[in-house]
């Protein structure tokens, strides 16, 4: 068991970072008022040396595809830590500083062995007292471990796979897919889905492999409360893709279908459902998109392509939802 969490000093700088990404500039305008009167003169200030806090941030650097890269997320801890530094009565005595190093590989995508390497860089020329990042899953694997063993705490707004939960040293700031899978099997349990329901998913196999891992937390929970639960993988780096045997597949082992794919296979499965004159109102369909990637369009109509399938993929996500609301 790692010490980090009976260390005051740590658990300080970790919760006062936290509270100051989370809350924003709202809660830092609202101290701003009362900050001269609890603040110490200039003179007393220089009497006592400041004690460097030291972040080490391990995250991708440009390839903004992932919620976590530095450029989405950059500017945020800089204006906390700005913000802590501004404000001694925050830390007194102490000043945030961070150092940064990419995960990703010359293709742009999330490496584990320069994370680990990071890490090891880090802790041994930088001797940090927080870890920000890694996001990726595959990356965050050793880096977990590490701090784990280190006993030094990592923030993330990603490692969200359900094994990271064992790991004492991560705190996340996203969401985890051991709770999404906690919050399917509620869903399912209120209304009384526990027969024929299927994880219908796409695994490229390559990179952060989003919808193994997220997949991962339905069945683990799933499977513990012992549902007979399907599963179908489909791959879509490897087109055609074969709708007519998807549709079949769910025809014959599923009528409550979890899916996890892009929004725009999703919406071709769904059309084809359609086409196929099966009883909509015998399934129900849930699309799992954490970060709403199939709202990103002009009008939030997640249906919606400009092309001739439009109305037919406009009834059938109707239909679905129609399905949803009368169970």
């Amino acid at each position: 068991m790692v010490q980090w969490k009976d260390n005051p000093r740590r658990m300080l700088v970790l919760m006062v970072l936290l509270l100051v990404l989370l809350l924003g500039s709202q809660w830092v305008q609202g101290r701003s008022s009362a900050r001269g009167s609890r603040h110490l003169g200039r003179g007393q200030r220089d009497l006592q040396p400041l004690q460097e806090i030291r972040l080490a941030i391990i995250l991708p650097q440009i390839n903004t595809v992932y919620p976590w890269a530095w450029p989405r997320v950059g500017p945020a801890v800089e204006r906390a830590i700005q913000t802590i530094n501004a404000d001694s009565a925050l830390l007194p005595n102490h000043r945030l500083t961070y150092s940064f190093k990419n995960s990703e590989n010359k293709d742009g995508i999330c490496c584990e062995s320069l994370s680990a390497l990071a890490a090891m860089d880090f802790k041994y020329l930088y001797d940090p007292w927080v870890f920000i990042g890694p996001g990726c899953s595959y990356a965050s694997s050793p880096v977990g471990s590490y701090t784990s063993l280190w006993s030094i705490p990592m923030v993330t707004a990603g490692a969200s796979a359900v094994a990271f939960s064992n790991l004492p040293s991560i705190t996340n700031t996203g969401p985890t897919h051991k709770k999404l899978g906690k919050f399917v099997l509620r869903v399912c349990e209120k209304f009384g889905w526990q027969n024929q329901v299927m994880l219908l998913f796409n695994d490229n196999k390559v990179d952060d492999r989003p919808c193994y891992f997220a997949i991962e937390g339905l069945y683990t929970e799933l499977d513990n409360a012992t549902f007979l639960v399907q599963e179908r993988v489909f791959r879509e780096n490897q087109p055609p893709l074969n709708y007519s045997e998807i549709i079949s597949d769910i025809q014959q082992l599923g009528r409550v279908v979890f899916t996890c794919c892009s929004p725009d296979v999703f919406r071709k499965i769904m059309v084809k459902f359609r086409q196929a004159g099966l009883a909509m109102e015998e399934y129900v369909f849930l699309f799992i998109d954490v970060f709403g990637e199939s709202l990103i369009n002009n009008h939030r109509q997640p249906w919606a392509r400009g092309d001739s399938d439009d109305h037919i993929a406009m009834e059938a996500y109707q239909v679905t939802m129609a399905s949803w609301r009368s169970l």
